[in-house]
């Protein structure tokens, strides 16, 4: 009778930690539907309030057919032009084709390759030539790449719950959102990025010619997309040799044909980037170069991998050293969860899976860095060039909290690892909270810090106002993305160029020269209305002397 009620009791027992169990995974589940709905909402809310920065304006320029010299040479030559008639260069032309944004994409900035910038004069066509519109592709491809993440996990992990792990880490994540919202081609190099990796583990267990041709095209899709492909095409050489102990087998056959044809597929696009090279052509990548003390680097590295999940703050050259310093502990906390997270996946997945994550990490992370620690330069230092090291870490962080979710026994170590999921989860939500009201962010440009909606917003209280500048067609073209259509301008190179009315009480300076700054300070008072960083450099009401003394 006693082993009967001891058999009844534990029957009892197993069947509430059972049904206990079904209830947590329902409030679990629940709780990633709601994130991920966060995750599509965050990455269509304000869209046509940020400000169009320079890299946004060069694409909207290239997909219009237009260079940058007819800007200056038909603009900036002191008369005064409304500005409609500038956001013409902002637009696609129907009546030009889509040759004419792929031939100027090859001729002013070719180390761009033409997939998104095809796929954005299509979409501009279709949809529409507003900002809202144009950035709506790139959000519209990051819900994709949740798609991708959750396909990718299935081939990785055992675990189900990885991968809604790994959903609503990378829904929420600010560092994705961010570039969701930005109109270049980095949310389509992550779809491809994932695209070309889950293939690869497809065609790794099927071993059919098919699944290889699949690969190639994705991997040929990712050189098409951006150049930094090739990395992660290596990583995925090395992941092969790695998991067949270094020796020539039929599978790394299979791999060098399939990237000699997307490398074949590339050519193309590889002869373009060669030719401007050799008519004298400079990639737009000198910045890159610039000298950049090692400390300053590591900074950079520790700061960006924060933003994967933390980013409540614009840090940029006007951010003080408070303001940096209460990140420090959340910085150490997020390498200590890292690094075992790193530890654990090696610890607890077979070679295919932990070997992969480390090569996605690691590649192009070394690639960029060993040059820069070398030769010097901020290569590495740049968060959306490691896109692929970011993802290898977020997954890495996906399989530990998934599986302390469901491994642990001990109930209080279970609660601390549901706290920490929360925590981290929680961080990414008030990140995209504050970011989301935010008309500049750091992914804009430490040197794009002039704040084009402050001005936008001042200008447009003066009806039928007229911006004199000299400044870079980039800040006047992004400019016009944001000011009433009754807005003129007046640009010039040189301030001889310029016959200001004298009579006008409706000027303004914008972003000028110091040249010109004290050509105009002799006929007007120059009243500070926004003031950047440099005092010469913001915006300005212009008063004739005559009117104000």
């Amino acid at each position: 009778m006693t082993e009967i009620n001891i058999l009844l009791t534990f029957s009892t027992m197993k069947t509430l930690a059972s049904q206990h169990c079904k209830k947590y995974f329902i409030w679990l589940k629940i709780i990633v539907i709601c994130i991920l709905l966060l995750g599509i909402y965050f990455r269509f809310v304000n869209l046509d309030r940020k400000v169009y920065w320079a890299d946004e304006v060069y694409t909207s320029l290239w997909l219009s057919g237009h260079s940058s010299s007819e800007i200056i040479e038909k603009f900036y030559n002191g008369v005064i032009v409304n500005v409609s008639v500038i956001q013409e260069y902002q637009q696609p032309h129907i009546e030009q084709g889509i040759n004419s944004a792929i031939t100027r994409l090859a001729l002013e900035d070719s180390q761009h390759p033409p997939l998104y910038y095809c796929l954005a004069w299509l979409w501009s066509v279709w949809f529409g030539k507003s900002v809202a519109i144009i950035r709506s592709l790139s959000a519209i491809i990051s819900i994709l790449s949740l798609v991708s993440i959750y396909y990718l996990c299935r081939e990785l992990f055992e675990l189900s719950l990885t991968k809604w792990i790994a959903i609503s880490l990378i829904a929420i994540s600010p560092f994705h959102v961010l570039y969701a919202q930005e109109a270049r081609e980095y949310s389509l190099w992550i779809l491809t990025i994932l695209s070309s990796s889950y293939f690869l583990l497809q065609a790794l267990r099927k071993k059919s010619f098919l699944s290889w041709l699949i690969y190639a095209v994705t991997l040929a899709l990712s050189f098409y997309t951006f150049l930094l492909s090739i990395f992660v095409a290596l990583g995925h050489g090395i992941y092969i040799l790695g998991i067949n102990s270094y020796k020539r087998t039929e599978t790394l056959i299979a791999y060098i044909l399939s990237l000699i044809a997307a490398i074949i597929a590339f050519v193309p696009w590889l002869l373009i980037i060669y030719q401007s090279q050799m008519a004298g052509k400079i990639l737009r990548l000198e910045w890159l170069a610039e000298p950049t003390i090692l400390p300053a680097l590591i900074g950079k590295w520790l700061l960006n991998i924060t933003r994967l999940l933390i980013d409540w703050v614009d840090i940029n050259e006007r951010t003080s050293i408070t303001q940096i310093a209460w990140l420090i502990p959340f910085v150490l906390a997020l390498l200590i969860l890292i690094g075992y997270a790193i530890y654990y996946l090696y610890r607890s997945t077979p070679k295919t899976s932990w070997l992969f994550l480390l090569t996605l990490i690691l590649t192009t992370a070394i690639a960029l860095i060993i040059p820069d620690i070398i030769f010097g330069g901020r290569r590495s230092g740049v968060a959306r060039y490691l896109i692929p090291t970011f993802l290898g870490i977020q997954l890495t962080i996906a399989h530990l909290l998934a599986s302390k979710l469901v491994s642990i026994q001990n109930l209080k170590w279970q609660k601390v690892w549901r706290l920490i999921t929360i925590f981290v989860l929680s961080c990414g939500v008030v990140s995209c909270v504050v970011i989301s009201s935010a008309g500049v962010w750091w992914n804009k440009g430490s040197g794009d810090n002039l704040r084009l909606d402050q001005v936008a917003s001042v200008i447009n209280q003066t009806p039928h106002a007229v911006v004199v500048s000299d400044a870079k067609f980039t800040y006047i073209l992004g400019l016009t993305h944001l000011l009433n259509s009754d807005v003129n301008f007046q640009l010039a190179t040189q301030p001889q160029e310029l016959a200001i009315p004298a009579t006008k009480d409706n000027l303004f300076l914008f972003y000028s020269s110091i040249n010109l700054y004290n050509y105009l300070k002799v006929s007007y008072n120059l009243e500070p209305l926004y003031i950047d960083k440099n005092p010469i450099l913001g915006l300005w009401k212009l008063h004739p002397v005559n009117q104000r003394s």
